[in-house]
């Protein structure tokens, strides 16, 4: 409204102007001459230029409904991709199978169009397609990779990383990769480099570059490399320690510091089998010396009494056992073989034999990563295929 007052103003005054006006502006050209008032060509360039003002109002107002209505299908592929994602985490068959029939209603043009197909239906067709597109590709080589690794194709899955190497060798997903193909095709050199290089890429902890490289050193014959790296591990310990006779009670009792282990006792005792019970019982209270009423000591202070029938200090290591830990399986056997065997009471072994447990905890090898339980150390959990997640606890 403003506007409108001001221009009839501005028109009422340049009215007043041309009706006294005195100067005019004569204009001379080929043969012609012209004499127009001075006013009237200033009020010409007003009306000018508020024509032009009043002529971009419909391309103003054109813009704007364009606008409203790119936001409008914007926000209904923001949605749409909401559902996809939605689809996707619950894994719902049907609503993927929907969603995936509405998509050249949101997305037509590639690479858009093949990504979302490939959130939806993945399969090696998408993947492929992506793969030949430089903004996709390393997202095609992704999916390639994943799909060759799910149907068990090495061959596959190495010409995969090769491009992946090839075009993209410092992405951190693709030298971990290369670095998990290694080890599943047990190239041990390889996978040693490789780790190297993660670590140099700061992709790999300090605590688990040393877990890493001490298992892959066990997997290439060096043991006493593993074992300098990760003298904790009871599995290094006793592999370096079957190679070096005379320093195994040494080697032995350093992991045993570390982790108490039965597999490290047991080896351990073996290597004094053939002295007197007396001094057999001194070597292994020279191995518990550090923590001698840890559970793991007492318990391997009463097995080696009952074998060799030190039937006193194996009851007095129990009774102080059952002081400070729960009742398990082994224990409560224990027990009621130092009873039947030293003591020759039969019923009270028997009612031993029937106590409650009150703990499952036996110790043994778990992976850190699945939580199950396994017979032995290795390099790679067999139920996750985690690296270097199993330990002794």
């Amino acid at each position: 409204m403003l506007k409108l007052i001001i221009t009839l103003a501005s028109l009422f005054f340049a009215g007043l102007l041309i009706v006294n006006d005195h100067w005019f502006i004569t204009v001379s050209a080929v043969g012609y001459e012209v004499t127009v008032s001075s006013i009237l060509v200033l009020l010409s360039i007003l009306v000018l230029i508020y024509l032009l003002r009043l002529i971009k109002t419909p391309f103003r107002w054109i813009s704007q409904l364009s606008g409203k209505r790119t936001l409008s299908k914007q926000s209904k592929r923001e949605a749409y991709l909401k559902n996809v994602m939605l689809a996707v985490l619950e894994n719902n068959a049907i609503q993927k199978a929907q969603l995936l029939k509405q998509k050249n209603t949101y997305f037509k043009k590639e690479p858009e169009a093949v990504i979302v197909q490939a959130f939806l239906a993945p399969d090696k067709s998408v993947f492929t397609t992506l793969s030949e597109q430089k903004e996709t590709e390393l997202a095609g080589l992704y999916g390639l990779y994943e799909s060759a690794k799910k149907t068990g194709n090495p061959e596959e899955t190495e010409t995969v990383l090769k491009k992946a190497t090839a075009n993209y060798g410092n992405n951190p997903w693709v030298m971990q990769a290369v670095f998990d193909f290694a080890l599943v095709e047990h190239d041990w050199e390889k996978a040693i480099m490789q780790l190297d290089l993660l670590k140099k890429n700061q992709l790999s902890s300090k605590e688990d570059y040393r877990n890493g490289l001490a298992a892959l050193h066990l997997k290439t014959g060096d043991a006493q490399k593993a074992f300098e790296a990760d003298s904790g591990n009871p599995f290094f310990a006793l592999s370096y320690a079957a190679e070096n006779p005379k320093k195994a009670p040494d080697i032995l009792m350093t992991s045993w510091r570390i982790t108490p282990c039965t597999e490290t006792y047991l080896a351990y005792m073996k290597l004094f089998e053939e002295l007197p019970a007396g001094k057999q019982m001194k070597a292994l209270k020279k191995l518990i010396a550090k923590d001698p009423t840890s559970r793991p000591a007492l318990l391997a202070l009463a097995d080696t009494g009952i074998r060799l029938e030190l039937w006193r200090d194996a009851k007095e290591a129990m009774e102080v056992y059952l002081q400070s830990y729960p009742l398990t399986k082994q224990a409560r056997q224990l027990m009621a073989t130092i009873i039947r065997k030293g003591w020759h009471h039969e019923e009270e072994a028997r009612l031993w034999e029937s106590k409650p447990i009150e703990s499952d905890s036996e110790g043994g090898w778990i992976c850190t990563k699945c939580n199950r339980l396994t017979t032995e150390w290795d390099i790679l959990c067999p139920n996750c295929n985690a690296f270097v997640t199993i330990i002794y606890r």
